[in-house]
């Protein structure tokens, strides 16, 4: 059988292997390994990262409350001692610091996925050719051989995460109608028009790409910290807004624009490039090898996070002169990355490196960010079923401090939940296994491209002649590049 000599073959002699999926990287890829190793990690970040989520989230919907104040001077006297201290606290550790680290921790999954991809359609690419039939290739044919590979390895991925971002803008779209806040669909977004930087192999792209939109997303926010002044409470409250019958559709209408703005004028697309940098490095599946590392993020990060955000903060309660918002509003957004990677560092010492048995903490949150879509979503409908009950008990408005023990315990209830799942078997969430499964389905089959020059003893030609350039192969072979299964394009976002 054809490649029967190279399966056999205790080392690949045709192509090197990708600097970006070392032997112990590749190991890593999968947090729940064959022999029941965990690596848990990413699993552990994700799971505290959706309590941020739903502190930062759940002020959305007390603008739905009928005495609900209006923005600015009004809201902050209507903020009690605990309330204020409280949004003191949620401004310097969760508020533009949670959909940060959202951001890369989808940036992470997204190259994760393309690594574990590339790595199968290359060693089914590889496996089309026998050892004997490689061992005599002229050298150029080789390169040419490894050089479209590798392109086509890396054109799969992208389909595969072009294909997935689709879908969760599908997904988005359909939690819009409950929730405008949605990010799913900014996240897919990002994938569908990054998909060829995040499988890209060099950095520089990435650093690009980050560099431009963060210098426009800023550019963006201190022109609206100059529009504020000095009014507190800008972002606290929206409202009230009222619940009609047309809600559905325009919060649609509301999430569509939100999304592309989100993209282009927020910090979303940095983060992503950066967790795409830290899939490469390594940190996040190996803690214990990068233990100090995380461990100065981790105090840096938070402390700059803080710190950053402390006169926007003062300026909105009133407590204290912090100048202009032109200033300290873009100085907010931005120290919020370097929050969010030290809020990501805790996590990741919190996680610890791979072993066969989790402690209670990491197990519960593991559980909860092995099913992070559906817990995310899953938040959205506990809010609106929360605060639906309280409107028909009378309640008019609702405190800042109050909304954030109601965000807590739904995060809690989520987390017995994916307990409860893990605990019978199941490995994803629904909205995962949707996902994986309509990810998969729309995977179109295509052949394997012809990698291979003409040889000049099958042709007759002159061995320069033979040795075509690798651009002139991959020209001819572009049309059925993808050779994609649904077994093998469905790689989910947590595995």
């Amino acid at each position: 059988m054809r490649g029967e000599a190279r399966k056999h073959s205790p080392a690949s002699p045709l192509c090197h292997t990708d600097t970006t999926t070392s032997k112990d990287t590749m190991h890593t890829l999968s947090f729940t390994g064959e022999r029941q190793l965990r690596y848990p990690a990413p699993d552990v970040a994700r799971g505290a990262m959706l309590a941020l989520i739903a502190l930062a989230n759940v002020p959305f919907w007390l603008a739905y409350f009928p005495e609900t104040p209006q923005a600015g001077h009004t809201a902050l006297e209507a903020m009690n001692g605990a309330d204020q201290w409280w949004y003191l606290a949620r401004t310097v550790l969760v508020d533009r610091r949670a959909y940060p680290l959202f951001s890369i921790l989808f940036g992470f999954g997204m190259a994760i996925m393309a690594s574990r991809t590339m790595e199968r359609e290359r060693r089914a690419a590889e496996d089309t050719f026998s050892a004997e039939e490689v061992a005599g290739w002229h050298p150029v044919q080789r390169q040419i051989v490894e050089e479209n590979i590798e392109r086509h390895v890396r054109r799969v991925a992208a389909r595969l995460i072009r294909r997935r971002g689709l879908w969760m803008l599908v997904f988005g779209g359909v939690h819009a109608l409950l929730f405008s806040g949605d990010i799913i669909g900014t996240y897919g977004l990002v994938a569908v028009v990054f998909a060829e930087i995040i499988v890209m192999k060099r950095a520089w792209p990435r650093v690009l790409v980050g560099s431009l939109v963060a210098a426009l997303s800023l550019f963006g926010l201190w022109g609206r910290g100059f529009s504020m002044g000095g009014t507190p409470m800008v972002l606290e409250y929206h409202g009230p807004f009222t619940l009609t019958m047309f809600y559905p559709l325009t919060s649609l209408g509301n999430w569509l624009g939100a999304t592309i703005a989100t993209v282009l004028m927020s910090l979303v697309v940095p983060c992503v490039m950066i967790g795409v940098g830290l899939a490469r490095w390594g940190v996040l599946q190996d803690p214990r090898g990068h233990g100090r590392v995380l461990a100065c993020v981790t105090v840096g990060g938070l402390g700059v996070g803080v710190l950053g955000g402390l006169p926007f903060a003062l300026m909105q309660l009133t407590w204290a002169f912090a100048g202009s918002a032109a200033w300290s509003y873009p100085l907010f957004h931005a120290s919020g990355v370097l929050g969010a990677c030290g809020w990501l560092a805790l996590f990741a010492l919190v996680g610890g490196g791979p072993r066969e048995k989790l402690g209670s903490v990491c197990a519960f949150l593991s559980a909860i960010g092995r099913r992070s879509m559906t817990a995310y979503l899953s938040q959205t409908v506990l809010f609106i079923l929360i605060f639906v009950v309280l409107g028909v008990a009378g309640v008019r408005s609702l405190g800042v401090a109050v909304s954030g023990l109601i965000a807590l315990v739904v995060w809690a209830l989520i987390g017995i939940g994916c307990v409860i799942a893990e605990a019978l078997g199941s490995s994803r969430g629904p909205a995962e296994w949707a996902l994986r499964w309509l990810v998969a389905k729309s995977a179109r089959r295509r052949p394997l491209p012809a990698f291979l020059p003409v040889l000049a003893g099958q042709s007759g030609a002159p061995a320069e002649a033979a040795v075509t350039s690798s651009d002139a192969v991959t020209a001819a072979a572009a049309p059925c590049a993808e050779s994609e299964t649904p077994a093998r394009g469905s790689v989910s976002e947590g595995e």
